[in-house]
């Protein structure tokens, strides 16, 4: 056993469970030191997987003046690496370190920088787009036609982008309709030039310094780092991918992506492809899989493999979970579905005792929020969107700085430091945060925002507007976002599939009610047509597909399966509408082993 094997077993005891070890296919990832694309399946362990790797190159770094790069999307995915790192040791991570989210990276290092050359020292503040949202109605409002007297356009869906140019002037193009552009365009260029910005004027900027400095950040980045992880590479978009590769590329630095390529949804009602897609940058950097999953056995992996936009044969399971059979139900209406899906859940809690005690969701999903409001009377999409990933005190302290920051014109930050630097307003919006998440009287919460607003604002009397509706809206948020609660066969949860990316439940229900329209053309197709082949175990190539536009939406529909079918650990189920199902495609399904599940009234 050689130094890195005995480090890598010191690693595994401290960041396993007791008796676990690393797979085979595990060890050669985290041992890889070139350039390479790890495909890592659902369930494969991943994210431990990348923290065992940040250990083994922070214990082996003789070159303190080097260190490694980490970049993944979200600050869940930061802080559970770091968390894993901490029991391992490594407290503080610093210079010549960086482990931190993909915009927080181009933040940091080119963006603001560029920001600075080109308005000088103007405040440079990111926006998340409900901010900025509101401010640009603010300034389309002052800028639009007289004659414009619709809604305010949404900014984004107009595509705005930034254009500069060699002498650091810029302007602002968009996709908006000829009649109202320049107002549009006006209205963000205004907004940028007064130092608010979106993260994808982020990447335009750190687009513009990087071409402009290429050489010198190349030269740059390969002293600095001598490994850079990118983690959820399937979820970076064009321009971050471009910008990693003329940064990292053939610079003397190991560039290792680690991801699903079968889970890019970002981009799946757009018109561009997938950008991380391994298996055609094959000649240029090799592939790695860790196709092997410890989240559920055979029953469940062989559905997974089917509903892949690629042949996926490699995948298969470790066999530490007993999962159930996959299971179909057919259903007329919201109470045969539910009442269906609970007696079904409490049937398996007799027969086995690992699912019944685990506690981890009972999902139902669709593919959109419209479907879900068809079926279920009580469902509805909150107007202020809850994190799963945040406490609900955190998301209730975020909602009214926001509030506050609208009122106040400050960015969020600024808003943030005022109230630290004043202990009364700290302690009415702590008592206010309390009121909200213990679901009372919303005119004391308007009371406490008032006057901590007024204390803020200095030389304006202000008060928060639609405050009442704002606290009601995050309340349902945070309802629909409960996890699993003692009585669980009253709380199953309810969302869409892009709401539960990156999640493990106990239980998994996929409704196939969804209809996927072409729009350009006027085709439709049903999600049980697209998926009807693939979930009787006949798998089909999509892209040898000859109807076009079929081809096209049979790629949603299976990545949007894929996602759904591989988060449960025990028991996978898909519901389909009576009104649409065939006696045909119901016996291919018990050939493919799914069982059929009709409520017993002994469990109902």
């Amino acid at each position: 056993m050689n130094k890195r094997e005995r480090y890598l077993e010191e690693i595994s005891i401290g960041l396993l469970p007791i008796g676990a070890e690393f797979s085979e296919q595990q060890k050669g990832a985290i041992l890889q030191d070139d350039s390479i694309n790890v495909v890592a399946g659902p369930g494969s362990g991943k994210t431990t997987v990348l923290t065992a790797k940040c250990a083994l190159l922070l214990k082996g770094i003789k070159n303190r003046r080097q260190g490694i790069c980490l970049v993944t999307h979200t600050n869940v995915a930061v802080d559970e690496i770091k968390g894993g790192l901490r029991k391992l040791g490594f407290k503080e991570l610093e210079y010549p370190h960086f482990i931190g989210t993909i915009q927080e990276f181009f933040n940091t290092f080119f963006a603001k920088k560029a920001f600075h050359k080109i308005l000088g020292d103007r405040k440079f503040r990111v926006l998340e787009n409900e901010e900025y949202r509101e401010r640009f109605d603010y300034y389309f409002e002052r800028y639009k036609p007289n004659w414009y007297t619709g809604n305010y356009p949404n900014v984004f869906k107009n595509n705005p982008t930034l254009k500069i140019y060699s002498d650091k002037t810029f302007e602002i193009h968009s996709d908006t309709k000829p009649s109202y552009r320049d107002s549009l365009n006006n209205s963000v260029k205004v907004l940028f030039s007064q130092g608010f910005v979106t993260n994808k004027q982020c990447l335009e900027l750190a687009k513009w310094y990087i071409e402009k400095h290429k050489n010198l950040f190349r030269k740059a980045i390969s002293k600095r780092f001598n490994y850079v992880l990118l983690d959820e590479a399937q979820d970076t978009n064009k321009l971050q991918y471009e910008l990693l590769n003329i940064l990292f590329n053939d610079n003397e630095v190991s560039f290792q992506r680690y991801g699903d390529p079968y889970q890019a949804l970002y981009n799946i009602y757009e018109n561009e492809g997938d950008i991380w897609i391994p298996t055609n940058e094959i000649k240029l950097i090799p592939k790695y899989d860790i196709s092997e999953t410890s989240r559920f056995n055979e029953n469940i992996a062989k559905i997974v493999r089917n509903v892949c936009i690629e042949n996926y044969d490699d995948f298969t399971s470790l066999h530490r979970v007993d999962s159930f059979k996959p299971h179909y139900l057919v259903y007329e209406n919201e109470d045969d579905l539910i009442a269906n899906y609970k007696s079904l859940i409490k049937k398996l809690e007799h027969e086995s005792e690992e699912f019944a005690i685990l506690n981890k969701k009972d999902a139902i999903l669709s593919v959109k929020h419209d479907e879900l409001s068809a079926i279920f009377q009580s469902y509805s999409k909150p107007k202020v969107k809850v994190k799963k990933s945040e406490s609900n005190v955190k998301q209730a302290y975020n909602l009214f700085l926001g509030m506050l920051s609208k009122e106040l014109d400050l960015s969020f930050k600024d808003t943030k430091e005022k109230i630290d630097s004043l202990l009364e307003c700290k302690q009415l919006l702590a008592i206010s945060v309390r009121i909200l998440l213990r679901g009372e009287d919303n005119s004391l919460i308007q009371s406490h925002l008032d006057t901590v607003l007024n204390k803020l604002s200095e030389s304006k009397t202000l008060s928060i507007l639609n405050l009442d509706e704002m606290c009601t809206s995050f309340r349902i948020g945070i309802t629909s976002n409960e996890s699993i609660a003692q009585e669980k066969k009253d709380n199953l949860y309810i969302g869409t599939i892009h709401s539960v990316k990156g999640e493990t439940h106990r239980s998994t229900m996929l409704v196939l009610n969804s209809e996927f329209k072409d729009y350009s053309s006027g085709h439709s197709f049903t999600i049980l047509e697209l998926l009807e082949d693939y979930l009787v175990g006949n798998y089909i190539n999509p892209s040898v597909i000859e109807n076009s536009y079929k081809r096209k939406e049979t790629y949603k529909a299976l990545k949007l399966a894929y996602v759904a079918l591989s988060r449960p650990t025990y028991l996978s189920v898909i519901a389909i509408p009576k009104s649409i199902v065939k006696s045909d495609f119901l016996v291919k399904l018990k050939e493919f082993d799914w069982v059929e599940y009709k409520s017993n009234p002994v469990f109902a």
